[in-house]
């Protein structure tokens, strides 16, 4: 979904069963008919979890600003606390820390499923995967350039680095207990394992083997 504006394409949503209101929500382009629909879907039946985990995920989407960039808004940007800690203060870091444990759609979903685990793994994996794309794979910071020239030949082994910095960084935050910051930290080296294709000997050696040990 982009930053900038569409014309809205919602309809009437009364009398939509609740498959049909999934489909709409999964095709919808615009994030507040997204969330208006995925609103509809939870009154129709508030204990669904699939409704509630697509509610999770989506965040703040629909509270975006098509004339400000507003990263927050994307429920997967709470890992730039752990990318970047400079950019964000002690008590903002540990707001963004916490809300990927203790938020309430979050816990809603977790009162709804068997496996409870399982949710949280896949939910970080996720979350994960999506950070990766965006804020990781996507920044071409990332990637040195000599006289305009690019070097992604190599990217699988540039993006180990800040990899590699959210990883350490998971491990070392106070506002996390040790078995959160073991689960966040898997979540995000199976996402990267999986951007880069199973290429992980760069990130491998600059984790060091304490590191490696821990996300065992």
């Amino acid at each position: 979904m982009g930053f900038f504006k569409k014309k809205s394409t919602l309809s009437d949503l009364s009398g939509r069963s609740l498959e049909e209101l999934l489909i709409l929500a999964e095709a919808a382009e615009e994030p507040k008919d997204r969330y208006a629909i995925l609103l509809q879907a939870e009154k129709a039946d508030p204990d669904n979890l699939q409704v509630q985990r697509k509610l999770l995920l989506h965040g703040r989407w629909h509270e975006r600003n098509p004339a400000k960039f507003d990263f927050s808004v994307i429920k997967c940007y709470l890992l730039h606390a752990f990318e970047h800690p400079e950019d964000h203060l002690p008590q903002e870091q540990q707001r963004m820390t916490r809300e990927l444990f203790d938020d309430e759609r979050l816990l809603r979903c977790l009162e709804l499923t068997d496996n409870k685990p399982q949710f949280i793994r896949e939910y970080l994996e996720d979350l994960a995967r999506e950070y990766m794309q965006i804020f990781v794979s996507g920044d071409n910071r990332h990637v040195p350039r000599v006289f305009g020239i690019s070097f992604k030949g190599s990217l699988v082994k540039y993006l180990a680095y800040p990899a590699k910095d959210i990883i350490s960084n998971i491990f070392q935050s106070p506002y996390l207990n040790a078995e959160e910051a073991r689960v966040l930290a898997q979540a995000f080296y199976r996402a990267f394992f999986e951007h880069a294709h199973g290429q992980v000997r760069e990130l491998d050696r600059l984790l060091g083997p304490e590191i490696r040990a821990l996300l065992k």
